[in-house]
């Protein structure tokens, strides 16, 4: 009776009044919950971490933090840090690598919430086990695109293609591209070029068409060339003596190369590592480009294939690399890279 007098009316309003005041109450500790979410999130940004947002119900890959650092990106291992589910906070001090998985190909738009360093590197190695999977990589990278202080990328083996990688565009941190044994010819290089601090880059296992090989020069940063067992040809060879900064280069398996090729390759004069495996350049071309700078050599053939006396030749014509004299020794980097593990 009480209660109705003080509240001016009958039992049903004083329900109402109350179910009123719980409302109140769940809002206030949803708000509050938020509130702090929001606060956790600046707290971890202010203490250098990188904070990112996958949905909460599935993972799409893994995020491994790399040991070593960037002039070893590719043949580095690394350690396990998170599943790519849910809220996830990473060092901003470390090297991270992002290992999708098969989910995220159907859910790339799942890098539309994270901060374009979410990560430094990403390894894009689908392979299609349906005709209905058979299109899903070329779609990824629009998405790949907003991380745009991603430093490596690796589609080593897959099957995106030249016109999905030219959506790429310009990644202004980007100096790692691996894509070979795949798919791509060189036809998405000119749509690269803003690409600017690009250092390495490897085509193989396909290929190439050469004439595309014209826009390398466009990349001023370009040390570490891969093109193994591509079919290159001197008119290629041609556009890549043009890359004066390479000092790493490694053509591999492209038989027809042979002495023609020897005034092309002294014109990198900054060349310290080359690789010539399942080539045709003679003895006395290596002997030259012993004398012009070259420390490390893949020989065309096993060391052990060699004379005692051509064997000699070559300790004087690279007196700073260490041949192997087992026959089996030489693996080129094509077969080494197509039988290697899929992560390493």
């Amino acid at each position: 009776m009480n209660c109705k007098l003080k509240y001016g009316g009958c039992a049903a309003d004083i329900i109402v009044v109350m179910q009123k005041s719980c409302f109140h109450t769940v809002a206030s500790s949803a708000l509050l919950l938020v509130l702090l979410c929001v606060a956790e999130k600046l707290c971890w940004a202010k203490a250098s971490w990188r904070v990112l947002e996958f949905s909460p119900n599935y993972s799409v890959g893994r995020l491994v933090v790399l040991k070593t650092g960037l002039e070893s990106y590719g043949r580095c291992k690394g350690k396990l840090l998170a599943e790519a589910r849910g809220l996830i906070k990473l060092p901003s001090d470390k090297l991270i690598k992002f290992e999708p998985s098969a989910a995220f190909y159907r859910h790339p738009q799942c890098l539309l919430k994270l901060p374009a360093n979410a990560f430094d590197f990403i390894e894009l190695r689908f392979m299609a086990m349906t005709d209905e999977e058979s299109s899903l990589s070329d779609p990824t990278i629009p998405f790949v695109r907003r991380i745009s202080g991603l430093k490596g990328i690796d589609i080593e083996g897959s099957e995106i293609t030249d016109k999905g990688l030219s959506q790429l565009g310009a990644m202004p941190e980007l100096r790692y591209l691996a894509a070979g044994n795949g798919f791509i010819t060189g036809s998405c290089l000119p749509h690269l070029i803003g690409c600017k601090k690009l250092e390495s880059l490897r085509f193989g296992g396909t290929l190439v068409n050469n004439d595309y090989l014209r826009y390398l020069q466009n990349f001023p940063c370009l040390r570490q060339l891969g093109l193994t067992n591509v079919n290159l040809s001197l008119s290629g060879l041609e556009h890549v003596s043009k890359c004066r900064a390479i000092n790493n280069l490694d053509i591999d398996a492209n038989y027809q190369i042979d002495d023609k090729a020897l005034p092309l390759m002294l014109k990198l004069t900054n060349l310290r590592t080359l690789s010539l495996k399942g080539t045709k350049i003679s003895l006395k071309a290596l002997e030259t480009l012993g004398k012009h700078g070259i420390i490390s050599i893949g020989l065309p053939k096993p060391f052990a294939s060699y004379s005692p006396g051509e064997q000699r030749r070559l300790l004087k014509a690279f007196p700073y690399y260490r041949f192997s004299a087992k026959p089996t020794g030489d693996v080129d980097s094509y077969n080494e890279t197509m039988f290697a593990p899929i992560t390493r």
